[in-house]
Formats: C-alpha cells, structure tokens, sequence
C-alpha cells in the first residue's frame, strides 16, 4: 500500500494548481484547499496556522487514509508542520516545495525578507484592514461564498493578504517528530527565492534532502511532469504490503 500524497497549495492558489500534477502521479492524492480559499470559505485575514491546520487536518481525514506524504508548496509550507502534527504518526515524510517556514517560534519573514521586516510590518494595518470580511474565490467557488462575506478573485491580492498574515505568525514544530523525513524541492528557476533564501528555508525546516527541479517558483505549473515523478519516487519509499 502505498502512501496518499496530501497537497498543500502555496499563497494566491488553490487545489485547483496541482491538477496537471496529479492526473501525471501514479501515487494516490489529495489536493486541499486552505482556509479561506476556495471550496474553504472564511476571512483572509482572520486565518491563523492553527485553524488553517485543523480544517486542512478534517479534509485529510474525510479524503485519505493510511499513512500520507505532506507536499506543501511556497507559503503553503507555514501550515504544514502543525498540519503533519495534527495528523500524528500517519505522516510519512514531509516534502516543501520551494516551501516557506521557519524554525520553533520564529516567524517566516524573519527567514525569507529579514531586511525588510519593519517595512512589512508598517504595511500590515491598512492591507489587512482594507481586505477584512473577504475570501479568495474564482468560477464556480464564488457560489460557496457566504453572504457575511465578500469574495475576492485577485490571485496577486491575496498572495499579500496572507503574505502579511501567515509569514508573521510563529511556526510551530512541537509533536512533529524529530526523526520525520523531510526534503526541499529547490526549483532552479525560482525567481522569487535566491540560493541563499532557498538554503535559509531547507534549513529551517531541518530538511533531510534537497532535491533540484528544472522549474520555476510554481512546478505543479511549470514543470508538472518532473515533479510528479519526484513525488512517486518519494511515496514509493514507503509501500508496504499492507
């Protein structure tokens, strides 16, 4: 039996950017939409990691069971370690796609940007206050919106909204075992994080593996192909003949 591979979108996505991935994979998956996007529906900027991880953790266990591979991609990588956490002893192995995070207690931006924190922090009250009340939807998800709030469709929008929301809120690694399996997928084109940001990340997650792919800041996008082969080849550590 082998693992279901859990999918977790980055900022201004949704599930919806791992389907070229995952009609390539041969592993079983599920791609999840986070608080506030979505099939999701909730303020933008009310979303704590916390929450994030308990209502991303229920849809895991409606979706998949077994044991399952945590893929997080960008900033999808903040709620991840309290995700796998959550999940307990089902989670296998942890991969972050040019993953955003931080070590116990610290905050992501402080890893990512930490030479311009207080520039980030200034902005924080009057994005936050503008987009109050509204949740990420496009198409068919704007139905989903509930009349309390106001969809919003602006992937670049919202790609600040949580920017500013999740990346200052402390990561935790507490009930994440020490001996969990970990790998930064490194996209060589990434022109969003440089190879020092990158080795900032993969070291804050204490990845084990760092795997390169030829792609840009999104391969489930630009390289759907080559990164579905690399997460077969991870998943496929752990088949058992269950």
């Amino acid at each position: 039996m082998t693992p279901t591979l859990v999918l977790v979108h980055g900022a201004g996505d949704t599930a919806r950017v791992w389907r070229a991935t995952q009609e390539l994979l041969d592993t079983p998956s599920f791609a999840l939409d986070l608080l506030g996007r979505g099939s999701r529906p909730f303020d933008l900027t009310a979303v704590t990691i916390e929450l994030a991880a308990r209502h991303a953790a229920r849809d895991v266990e409606e979706h998949a069971s077994g044991d399952v591979v945590v893929v997080a991609h960008s900033a999808g990588g903040i709620v991840a370690p309290r995700l796998a956490a959550v999940l307990g002893d089902r989670v296998r192995h942890l991969v972050l796609v040019a993953g955003v995070t931080a070590p116990e207690g610290e905050v992501a931006a402080d890893v990512v940007h930490p030479e311009r924190r207080a520039q980030f922090e200034a902005a924080r009250p009057k994005l936050l206050g503008e987009h109050r009340g509204r949740s990420y939807a496009r198409g068919e998800s704007i139905a989903a919106v509930p009349s309390h709030l106001e969809a919003i469709a602006d992937p670049g929008v919202v790609r600040a909204i949580e920017s500013l929301n999740l990346m200052f809120q402390p990561v935790s690694w507490k009930g994440v075992r020490a001996d969990l399996p970990r790998t930064f997928v490194r996209p060589l084109g990434d022109p969003l994080q440089t190879r020092e940001m990158q080795a900032r990340l993969a070291a804050a997650a204490r990845c084990t593996e760092v795997v390169d792919i030829d792609a840009d800041h999104t391969p489930a996008r630009s390289a759907p192909a080559e990164l579905a082969a690399l997460l077969d080849v991870i998943a496929a550590r752990y088949r058992s003949a269950r």
